[in-house]
């Protein structure tokens, strides 16, 4: 497989992972998790990769997991930070990075 078929392959499973298991969570702004089941887009990337939302020294290493895992598919933390946080819903953010890898 080449790479861009690679990174088209990885950006469509952040996506994926944002739309499908960002249904678990309420949506929140400005931080990744509030204690009581809400996650930002950052906080649901780092729970599908293992981290419960509490234990702060498992989030650093969930962090990284989520790091390595945009960096892979070329798409920047500041980017769903910033997508979050103006009100874009999980969906939108989904949609917007299928749409990007679309062009």
């Amino acid at each position: 497989m080449n790479t861009l078929n690679q990174q088209s392959n990885l950006e469509s499973s952040i996506s994926q992972i944002i739309r499908t298991y960002g249904k678990q969570f309420t949506q929140i702004r400005r931080q990744y998790t509030d204690g009581l089941g809400g996650r930002c887009v950052m906080g649901v990337i780092m729970s599908y990769y293992g981290w419960d939302g509490k234990c702060i020294s498992n989030a650093e290493r969930r962090l990284y997991a989520a790091l390595v895992a945009l960096r892979q598919a070329g798409i920047t933390k500041e980017l769903l930070i910033e997508l979050n946080d103006s009100g874009a819903t999980f969906d939108e953010i989904a949609d917007y990075l299928d749409n990007i890898k679309n062009r």
